[in-house]
């Protein structure tokens, strides 16, 4: 059985999605305070290793995670509009890498039902 990491070309297809997507997003005004104080090696590798495992099927547990690592968010005032400009720039990023349409429908609906863990909801 194929995963939806190995459909799309695996660890160089993730690597290569996550570096274009914290390039996109280091150019959105919008998120630039969630983004100031972070590590971005260390957020590079911690997104890597999540989208390999949404991918993977292996999102056990991701809701209580997802809430615990952006409750600090909530305080600079996260909120829904700064999710979707993250889900559109993620949409971008697998659009310029030829992803097919359909494996990025799949894993823009698996990152939209996060959206209320992200959000403290």
């Amino acid at each position: 059985m194929t995963t939806l990491y190995s459909d799309i070309g695996g660890a160089p297809a993730v690597n290569a999605a996550v570096d274009l997507f914290y390039d996109k997003i280091s150019g959105e005004s919008t998120l630039d305070p969630f983004f100031v104080d972070m590590d971005k090696i260390r957020q590079r590798g911690k997104m890597k290793k999540f989208l390999t495992l949404l991918m993977t099927g292996q999102t056990e547990n991701s809701s209580d995670y997802m809430r615990r690592s952006h409750s600090h968010l909530m305080e600079k005032g996260l909120n829904d509009s700064h999710f979707d400009t993250v889900g559109q720039l993620l949409k971008e990023t697998l659009e310029e890498l030829n992803i097919p349409g359909n494996f990025i429908a799949q894993i823009l609906g698996a990152v939209e039902g996060l959206r209320d863990p992200v959000l403290n909801r």
